[in-house]
């Protein structure tokens, strides 16, 4: 199982809406090749099976299948101003990089 933490402030930011997020691999690609690289997002997935969840602090979090940790487990925080822009980020996910292929 993978160990959670959550910010106070991302915990705040998180059940001002819901009491479930959602951390998805997406593929950023660009001229050297592409990285898979985790977004973390409010609400629950829209096809449960391709997830594995945990509990954390009272949160529902949704990994995508297969997701690892770095041996402290992960960190869920929020970045940004609160009056311009905020957003959840993660460290502590391990992920590699992906090859576009030639």
């Amino acid at each position: 199982m993978i160990k959670v933490e959550i910010s106070e402030d991302a915990r705040d930011y998180i059940l001002k809406t819901s009491d479930t997020i959602t951390v998805d691999l997406v593929i950023m690609s660009g001229c050297f090749g592409a990285t898979n690289e985790p977004l973390v997002s409010i609400g629950e997935p829209s096809v449960l099976e391709n997830y594995d969840e945990v509990i954390a602090d009272g949160i529902k979090v949704y990994f995508f299948k297969g997701a690892v940790s770095a041996p402290d487990g992960i960190r869920i925080y929020l970045e940004g101003n609160r009056l311009v822009y905020q957003s959840l980020q993660i460290e502590g996910l391990i992920y590699e990089f992906t090859p576009l292929p030639s």
